[in-house]
């Protein structure tokens, strides 16, 4: 695993520019180098990091030759050899101020940018290593990434909206024993009516492949909204809903009203994003939705709770928070299921920055 020493001193280091502020040193596993001599330094980094040559650009470290000229401290200065050089643990400075680039052993080289500076639930290196497919069929605004097939388990969740243009409405569907994602849709003009009614299209045709009613679990995030999507539950009938509509444990003691579906207190929240981050970053869940890559990495650490960042949404994180409940929830009746093993406070500790980089090694 990829670590981040974050910069709480002060340090600078030497630029083009002069001496320059940077974020910290990003320490990353062995990985292969290419050991690079000019007439006056030597510098060992990873064949795709870039160095600026003679014009000031950056080029790849694998695609120079021998005689071809580098940027140093010194001025402009000619390669006299290059070799493969075996596997160490490679380190790079991050975010430099101004111009992303410093001298490296006395060699202008690019540095780390961050894609974001928050904190982010799921360790920022394994976002980076998310990225997401096409969908195999869409069936309307549903996208569907798995062809779902008899014998397995599914899980459809709701997290509901108000449907006039504001926050989007969100569903997830989730092979509860593979813990795969198989579909998703996301909109936010439909009606809580229609809502509920996509909702039923998506488990009819889910119980139609099973050919079990038992085989197909949904269920709601009845929080504010989702008191009103109860109510069109109750107006459709929830037995016309087919497969079974799961409902979090009542906890001996519990005092709260109980309603059906899933209330969402910032206890249970931080819970199920405890258990989602170590199914992510132990790959046992298995996300290929785009969109929902792309929400994981703006779903922040904020004000002891996880949300979007301002200007992003999250009602794609939001319902898979919700199947993550359900999962732990099943896990009661059906103990065959994959497990949600409990994280330790070090696991669900979340790195704060997310890089795209090649690391060199600098001496």
């Amino acid at each position: 695993m990829e670590e981040f020493l974050k910069n709480n001193k002060g340090l600078k280091i030497l630029t083009d520019t002069g001496w320059s502020a940077f974020a910290g040193l990003s320490i990353k596993p062995k990985k292969e180098l290419v050991s690079i001599s000019t007439k006056t330094t030597h510098l060992k980094c990873t064949p795709d990091h870039n160095i600026f040559g003679i014009d000031c650009l950056p080029i790849p470290a694998k695609d120079y030759v021998v005689s071809e000229w580098m940027q140093t401290e010194f001025g402009i200065d000619q390669i006299k050899s290059m070799e493969k050089s075996p596997a160490e643990i490679v380190f790079d400075i991050v975010e430099v101020e101004k111009n992303n680039r410093f001298y490296a052993n006395g060699i202008l080289v690019a540095n780390c940018k961050f894609i974001s500076f928050d904190e982010t639930l799921i360790n920022p290196f394994v976002l980076n290593t998310l990225s997401g497919v096409e969908p195999v069929e869409t069936q309307g605004s549903v996208r569907w990434y798995v062809k779902p097939t008899k014998g397995n388990i599914y899980i459809v969740s709701l997290d509901p909206s108000i449907g006039t243009g504001g926050d989007p409405s969100a569903i997830q569907v989730f092979e509860a024993n593979t813990n795969k994602q198989v579909a998703e849709w996301c909109h936010n003009k439909t009606t809580i009516e229609n809502q509920v009614k996509l909702l039923k299209e998506i488990t009819t045709y889910l119980v139609g492949i099973t050919e079990q009613s038992t085989d197909v679990y949904w269920s709601v995030e009845n929080n504010t909204i989702g008191e009103a999507t109860l109510v069109t539950i109750r107006a459709i009938g929830e037995e016309n809903i087919p497969g079974v509509f799961l409902s979090e444990t009542v906890k001996p003691g519990q005092t709260r009203k109980f309603r059906k579906g899933f209330t969402t207190t910032n206890t249970s929240k931080l819970t199920a994003c405890a258990k989602l981050k170590s199914l992510i970053e132990n790959k046992k869940m298995k996300i290929y939705s785009r969109k929902l890559v792309s929400e994981l990495k703006v779903f922040v650490s904020v004000e002891n709770t996880y949300r979007a960042k301002p200007g992003e949404t999250d009602d794609l994180v939001t319902a898979l928070i919700t199947t993550v409940r359900m999962m732990e929830t099943l896990k009661g009746y059906i103990p065959s299921l994959a497990d949600i093993r409990e994280t330790s406070d070090e696991d669900s500790m979340p790195l704060p920055f997310l890089m795209s980089c090649s690391p060199s090694k600098m001496y």
